[in-house]
C-alpha cells in the first residue's frame, strides 16, 4: 500500500482522492491518483515518537481481488489504494477480537469436519446401495471403521489447520495425505483379511472418497471468500516498522486482498531522524519507538479501530526483554504479536523455525532445483505430458486440420527459445499467424502493447480467425508437450523467452534460466500478456526459488480456470 502522510495541522496535504507526486516528496510514501472518495485519513499526534498512520472509518471493496480503503463522505487529506479498477459496493469491515476470531475459526473447522464426514457417509452408503460395496454385518462394521479412522486421519493431518483454511494447495495435499494414509491401512489389512473382500474399498469407495473430499473443500473455500470479502475471519492489524517495510508489507497484504487473512487498520511508522529531509507538509519521526508507546498504540488502536494484531516489521530495533515484556501486554489487550521478518518471496515450505535455549532461529532453505527433487518433477512432467497428448488427440488432429484450411502454411510453428542455462531449442506451437509473421514484427515494434522486453499486441493483424480462437483459449500452446517429452521444457516453469528478450534481461533476470520453461506457469495463472514486465519478473522467480510438486500441481487446475476466462490471452 502507498501512502502519503502528512500532519494533522499545518500544511496542507493532498487534494482529496489525489497523491503528491513521489519526485515531489522523496522522504514520504506517494500514491498514484485514484477516483475521488476512495482513501483513508491520515492523521499524526504530534505526541508520539513515532508517526502513526490511522486508517479512519475503515470499510473494504473488492477491485481486482484486492481490498479497498475507503473514508466514506471523503476527507481533506487522505491516502489511496493504488488500484483503481471500478469498485463493487463498500462492505462494513466485522469488529472482531482475537477470542471472536478463535471462536469463528473453531465454527469453520468444525462446519468442515462435519463436512468431510458426511461426504464419506454418503459415499459409502451409496456404493453399499449400488452394490458396489458387499452388504452384511461384517461389510457394514468395515464401512463405520473406514468412517472413523478417515475422520481421524483427516484430523491428525491438520486438514483443517485454520492458518491454511481456503488458501493455497497445502490444505488439499494433506486431504490427499490422510486419504492415501486410509488406502495404507487398507492395504494392512489385506495382510489379515482376505484381498478381495477388502478390493472394493480400494477400488472404489476411497477414490470416489476423496473426489468427494477434494469437491467439498473446493466449495467451503467459495464460501470462505465470501464471508472474508464481508470481513469475517480476517485479522485487523496494526503494522509498525520503518516506513520501507511498512509499506511493502501493507501493499503485499493489499495485493493479496482478503486470502491473506490480514487487514491493515492502522500503521505506524519510523524512521532514524537523521536522515529525514522531508519537505514542508512532511512528517519527522524518531528511529525507535519504545514499548510504552507501541503499547499505547496498541491500547489506542484497539479501543478505536478493534485490532487484534499488532505486526512488527522490525522487532530486532527491540531488545529480547522488551520483545517479551510486549508479548505480555499484548496478550492483557488479547492482543496477537506477530513479528515480520525481512524475507521476501520465500514460501512457508522453505522455512524452519527452531529455538536454541530459548532464542528461536529462522532457517531458510535452498531451492532444490536437481537431485530426487528434480527427478520427481520430470517424472510428473512425462506422465502429465503422455496422458495429455493421448487423450487431447482428436483435438490435436482437429486443429491442425483448422488451421490448415484457414490460411496458406504449415499447421506447426516452431521458433527458437532460450531453456535451461541458456540452452536454445524450438518451441513448437500450432500455427496461429499468417507464415511472414516474423517479417512483419519489425513494422509493428512501436505498436507494442506488452511490457518493455516482451512484444506483444492486444489486437495484432498477423492473426488469423483459428488462431485469434486458439490463442484465446491456450490451445496453440498443446504441441509444446512435444518439448516436455524431448526434455526441453516443464509443464510448469518460467515463460520461455525469445533471444532478443534474454539479450535485454538485468543480472537478476537470469536466474530465470536456472530450471526449465514451462508450458504454464504463475505468469499464466497471473494474468499472461496483461502483466508489466517487473511482475512478469517477479512470479518467475518466485517459482525458481520457491517450486515443488504440490506447487506444480495447483498451478495446473488454477491455469484451467484462467484458460476458461481468456484474461491477459492475446
Amino acid at each position: 500500500m502507498s501512502l502519503d502522510i502528512v500532519p494533522e495541522s499545518g500544511a496542507a496535504g493532498p487534494p482529496r482522492g489525489r497523491s503528491t507526486p513521489r519526485e515531489q516528496t522523496p522522504d514520504v510514501w506517494s500514491a498514484p491518483a485514484s477516483e475521488p472518495g476512495v482513501g483513508a485519513v491520515v492523521t499524526v499526534p504530534h505526541t508520539w515518537a513515532a508517526a502513526s498512520v490511522e486508517l479512519r472509518g475503515l470499510t473494504h471493496r473488492r477491485g481486482r481481488g484486492a481490498w479497498r480503503l475507503t473514508a466514506p463522505g471523503g476527507a481533506d487529506r487522505a491516502v489511496t489504494a493504488p488500484d483503481a479498477a471500478a469498485p463493487d459496493a463498500a462492505v462494513p469491515v466485522s469488529l472482531v477480537g482475537t477470542g471472536e476470531l478463535r471462536r469463528w475459526h473453531r465454527r469453520v473447522s468444525g462446519g468442515i469436519a462435519a463436512t468431510d464426514q458426511l461426504l464419506i457417509l454418503v459415499t459409502l452408503l451409496g456404493l453399499h446401495l449400488l452394490g458396489v460395496l458387499p452388504s452384511g454385518i461384517g461389510e457394514a462394521s468395515l464401512s463405520a471403521g473406514v468412517l472413523v479412522v478417515w475422520g481421524l486421519l483427516l484430523a491428525v493431518a491438520r486438514t483443517r489447520n485454520p492458518r491454511r483454511l481456503g488458501t493455497g494447495v497445502r490444505e488439499l495435499g494433506r486431504v490427499l495425505t490422510a486419504s492415501g494414509a486410509v488406502l495404507g491401512l487398507t492395504a494392512v489389512l489385506g495382510l489379515v483379511l482376505p484381498q478381495a473382500a477388502l478390493r472394493p474399498w480400494a477400488l472404489a469407495a476411497i477414490p470416489a472418497g476423496v473426489v468427494l473430499l477434494l469437491v467439498g473443500r473446493l466449495v467451503w473455500r467459495r464460501t470462505l471468500r465470501r464471508r472474508r470479502d464481508s470481513g469475517e475471519g480476517v485479522r485487523r492489524a496494526l503494522i509498525i516498522g520503518e516506513r520501507g517495510k511498512v509499506g511493502h508489507l501493507a501493499d503485499h497484504l493489499r495485493r493479496l486482498g482478503p486470502d491473506s487473512g490480514f487487514l491493515p487498520v492502522r500503521l505506524m511508522v519510523k524512521e532514524p531522524r537523521d536522515e529525514l529531509d522531508a519537505p514542508p507538509g512532511s512528517v519527522a519521526v524518531e528511529a525507535r519507538a519504545s514499548r510504552e508507546q507501541i503499547i499505547a498504540q496498541a491500547r489506542d488502536a484497539v479501543t478505536r479501530d478493534a485490532v487484534d494484531t499488532v505486526i512488527l516489521t522490525g522487532a530486532d530495533q527491540l531488545t529480547p526483554q522488551a520483545l517479551r515484556e510486549l508479548g505480555w501486554a499484548l496478550a492483557a489487550l488479547d492482543v496477537t504479536l506477530v513479528t515480520a521478518p525481512s524475507l521476501s518471496e520465500v514460501s512457508a515450505s522453505r522455512l524452519h523455525t527452531t529455538s536454541v535455549d530459548g532464542v528461536p532461529l529462522v532457517q531458510v532453505d535452498y531451492p532444490q532445483l536437481s537431485g530426487a527433487a528434480a527427478a520427481l518433477k520430470r517424472a510428473f512432467d512425462i506422465a502429465f505430458s503422455l496422458a495429455a497428448l493421448l487423450g487431447l488427440l482428436p483435438l490435436l488432429v482437429g486443429v491442425a486440420v483448422l488451421v490448415r484450411r484457414d490460411s496458406p502454411g504449415p499447421a506447426l510453428f516452431s521458433q527458437t527459445r532460450v531453456g535451461l542455462r541458456h540452452a536454445r531449442f524450438r518451441m513448437l506451437k500450432f500455427r496461429s499467424m499468417v507464415t511472414d509473421a516474423e517479417a512483419r514484427r519489425e513494422e509493428l515494434l512501436g505498436s507494442s502493447e506488452g511490457n518493455a522486453v516482451m512484444f506483444k499486441l492486444r489486437h495484432d493483424p498477423r492473426v488469423t480467425k483459428v488462431g485469434a480462437v486458439i490463442r484465446r483459449l491456450s490451445i496453440d500452446e498443446l504441441p509444446q508437450f512435444l518439448n516436455v517429452l524431448r526434455g526441453e521444457m516443464s509443464v510448469v516453469g518460467p515463460r520461455p523467452p525469445l533471444v532478443s528478450e534474454v539479450e535485454n534481461y538485468a543480472e537478476s533476470d537470469e536466474r530465470r534460466l536456472l530450471v526449465k520453461p514451462g508450458i504454464t506457469g504463475l505468469w499464466q495463472v497471473g494474468g499472461r500478456s496483461d502483466l508489466s514486465w517487473e511482475e512478469s519478473v517477479r512470479l518467475d522467480l518466485y517459482y525458481v526459488e520457491n517450486w515443488s510438486l504440490t506447487g506444480d500441481i495447483g498451478i495446473v487446475l488454477r491455469t484451467l480456470r484462467a484458460v476458461v476466462r481468456g484474461a491477459g490471452a492475446y
